[in-house]
């Protein structure tokens, strides 16, 4: 996988996936520190915890075990009538409330979180393709924290969220973003939707991969 180090900033504008309810917004407005439902959840996951690994690792374990789902649906009801979306995504607040969430759901959600906790510079969404058996879209958590980190959220086996990015090579990384900022890696493109689910044999390939120290 290649690291955001080889990336340049791109332009922060919508991607056909990125839309809630066919509203496309741009990448950045995902990620929302100031979203007082995820600053309640942060403080409510992370009290008493005085290490910021243990916080990282109490976060990502709660985003982790929601159960996944390749898609989400919604129905919005606007003047009596009905609107339907097969694939959306949601804003933070409303991930915290799903009963399933899709890779890029999780991610968005994840990243919200960790910004309780670290600055726009170390926390990431990573818009990949993962290369097995042909090419389809992904999402993962990206964090920068003296070395560079995926965050696989989409099977409660991975024991650790720790994962060495520079190792992850079915990973091709081709969009960041957080709420400051969008990059990515030059002539690359990304395959939609995200419909990758880290099933075991890819959790069986990330735990063979896990770093000896977390941090």
């Amino acid at each position: 996988m290649k690291t955001i180090d080889e990336s340049i900033i791109c332009q922060d504008q919508p991607i056909d996936s990125a839309s809630l309810m066919g509203e496309n917004r741009y990448l950045t407005s995902w990620i929302d520190p100031s979203n007082l439902e995820i600053q309640q959840a942060y403080k409510q996951l992370t009290e008493g915890i005085a290490s910021q690994t243990d916080r990282i690792i109490a976060v990502w374990e709660f985003v982790r075990d929601i159960p996944y789902t390749a898609y989400i649906k919604s129905r919005v009801m606007v003047d009596n009538r009905v609107f339907t979306s097969s694939d959306v995504w949601l804003d933070a607040g409303q991930a915290l409330k799903a009963k399933k969430l899709n890779c890029m759901n999780k991610s968005v959600l994840l990243a919200n979180l960790l910004r309780q906790e670290l600055p726009a510079e170390n926390v990431w969404v990573c818009l990949n393709n993962v290369n097995v058996n042909g090419t389809d879209g992904h999402a993962v958590g990206y964090l920068r924290l003296g070395e560079d980190y995926l965050l696989e959220t989409t099977n409660p086996e991975i024991r650790s969220p720790f994962l060495q990015a520079s190792d992850m090579d079915i990973y091709e990384s081709v969009i960041w973003m957080n709420d400051k900022e969008v990059r990515c890696i030059p002539n690359t493109a990304l395959r939609e939707p995200f419909s990758i689910c880290c099933v075991r044999w890819l959790s069986e390939y990330i735990n063979e991969r896990l770093c000896d120290s977390y941090v």
